[in-house]
Parts: structure tokens; C-alpha cells; sequence
């Protein structure tokens, strides 16, 4: 008992996947249309350069924030595409002037709320069922 046969090799070689990349990611047509654009320039000037949720308006380096208009409810759980009332200006980077988020960080409130949106989305999917 214990004993190992030694005499046949593996059938399957490792696979080194350290050295495998991820394809690069590819921007939404949709954020690349002019109409897109238009309405985020457009929130910009109406609303001024600041972020909605944590009110950054410059950077680390003291150059004003980047932005990026996002969907409130996203595109694929069924919000407006369009509807300024569904588009918030976030940070898209971390630091500068901006409160801090519940986290305790400052700024890329893009990112936090992306995260949250996708874990969400996740609990619901994958919600498990009752076992039985």
C-alpha cells in the first residue's frame, strides 16, 4: 500500500501559463460614438468638471480630473442608453482632492462602482438554490 506506479510517464505536460496573455481589451462601440461622446461633453459643461460621487475636481499632479460618464443602471441590466438622468461623471483615477469612499480611498470612483455593479450582477446570477 502507498507504492506509486512509476513506470508510465504523464499522458498531459505541464502548461506554463505565466508566459499566456490576455487578449487586449476592446473598447464598446457605443463609448466610441459621436453621439456618446456629444452627451458626455455636453454633462461636462452643465454639470461642471467634478466627479458626482466624491466631488475630485484635480488631479495628483494638480491637472484637472479625467472623467468618465457612466450608466447609473448599466447598459446590460436594462438602463437608458442615452437619458442624461441615467449618466453620472466619475473619477476615473485614484488620488487627487476628492473625499474619501467608504473603502477610505480617495478618487477612481469609476472603478469602485464598476466593481460593485459587477458583484452584484454576479450574486444575482450565480445566487445558489436551496439544497435538497
Amino acid at each position: 500500500m502507498g507504492r506509486r506506479l512509476s513506470c508510465l510517464p504523464p499522458r498531459v505536460a505541464k502548461l506554463d501559463v505565466s508566459v499566456a496573455a490576455l487578449p487586449p481589451k476592446e473598447a464598446d462601440r457605443f463609448y466610441l460614438s459621436i453621439e456618446w461622446r456629444k452627451l458626455v461633453a455636453s454633462l461636462i459643461r452643465t454639470r461642471g468638471r467634478r466627479c458626482e460621487r466624491c466631488g475630485k475636481t484635480h488631479e495628483d499632479d494638480g491637472g484637472s480630473v479625467k472623467l468618465i460618464g457612466d450608466h447609473k443602471v448599466e447598459r446590460k441590466d436594462g438602463g437608458a442608453e442615452l437619458d442624461p438622468a441615467n449618466i453620472e461623471l466619475l473619477c476615473a483615477r485614484a488620488g487627487g482632492n476628492g473625499r474619501p469612499r467608504a473603502d477610505g480611498g480617495r478618487g477612481g470612483c469609476h472603478a469602485a462602482k464598476t466593481a460593485q455593479a459587477r458583484a452584484q450582477r454576479m450574486a444575482t446570477v450565480y445566487r445558489p438554490g436551496p439544497r435538497g
